[in-house]
């Protein structure tokens, strides 16, 4: 938990940022605000006007602006669970933030609550963790050998599907593929909030489905009733290949354009769990797999998660 005198320095350094013009933005505003009748200060960092990448931006300007982007703390949550992930390592963890406004099941324990998970891998303990906290979680993974509608003693309701940008009974994978706005149709959740979204899938091609379901938060509206949004974002290399050059300033514009709709950055965690094991190497990091991303083969892996604190309810 972030204490008051941590916030306090927060404010001062990150003012420092501003002034110095560390990092490149413009309109740099601090914010504090009272949650309820809670008086904890917390830090917004707000009016960062981003400029989108282009086609006509490097290999080395792309991979420099996403990296700078996905590292920095746009909100301090006062309170937040690190769940789920098996012991080993904590692979498959994500963070919670449970302030009262952006988790409100907490002060009212007969609020509606609802999960929306893509990309289980056969590890539900996030999802489950969740469930056990009262919410209505929602699993979904078209590659496991499971029945569709398989209820978990947590209370947790897998479905054999997996996201799309289009509504697939049978894809070319021979997965069942559906939007979220279908899937929230389907599941009775019409103009409902989703109080948090976990997306981690991996595509038979490479990268991940996160770039979908972003741009469907931005193009139908989604974004508004997300209260939660968590993600592991993929990113093969090399950049020069214009694939994944492409992918990158997606990624990055998308990941902008959300943070112009009240998204904000509040922990991003670099999954390395997997090299480390392969390589032999526990103190192998991100910054090691940052070159390779460029000529090589390196693919980096961020676990990042964010509030949305302009959340409202969609009309669908």
């Amino acid at each position: 938990m972030v204490t008051n005198r941590e916030m306090f320095y927060g404010v001062i350094i990150l003012t420092a940022v501003c002034l110095l013009g560390i990092v490149v933005i413009s309109n740099c505003n601090l914010m504090t605000y009272e949650d309820d009748k809670d008086e904890s200060l917390q830090l917004v960092v707000k009016d960062y006007h981003y400029k989108k990448l282009t086609e006509h931006d490097s290999p080395e300007e792309s991979l420099e602006t996403i990296w700078n982007y996905v590292y920095q703390r746009q909100y301090i949550c006062k309170e937040h669970e690190y769940l789920g992930g098996r012991p080993l390592d904590r692979d498959g963890a994500y963070d919670l933030c449970l302030e009262g406004r952006l988790w409100p099941i907490k002060k009212n324990p007969d609020s509606k609550c609802v999960l929306y998970s893509f990309g289980v891998g056969g590890d539900f303990t996030f999802d489950d963790e969740i469930a056990n906290k009262g919410c209505e979680v929602h699993s979904f993974d078209p590659t496991m050998q499971l029945e569709d509608g398989f209820k978990r003693d947590s209370g947790v309701i897998f479905h054999l599907l997996g996201v799309s940008d289009k509504d697939n009974d049978r894809d070319s994978n021979g997965w069942k593929m559906r939007t979220i706005k279908t899937i929230k149709k389907e599941l009775g959740h019409s103009d409902q909030f989703i109080d948090y979204l976990k997306v981690d899938t991996d595509a038979p091609d490479g990268g991940g489905f996160e770039d979908t379901v972003m741009e469907e938060m931005l193009e139908t509206g989604l974004h508004k009733c997300i209260r939660q949004f968590a993600m592991e974002i993929h990113m093969p290399g090399p950049l020069t290949n214009p694939k994944w050059l492409a992918r990158c300033q997606r990624i990055y514009n998308q990941l902008t354009s959300l943070y112009d709709l009240g998204y904000r950055i509040y922990n991003t965690t670099d999954n390395v769990r997997a090299a480390r094991i392969l390589l032999k190497d526990p103190s192998y990091s991100q910054a090691q797999a940052k070159p390779g991303m460029l000529e090589g083969g390196s693919t980096i892996l961020w676990e990042v998660a964010m509030v949305n604190l302009n959340a409202e309810k969609c009309d669908f």
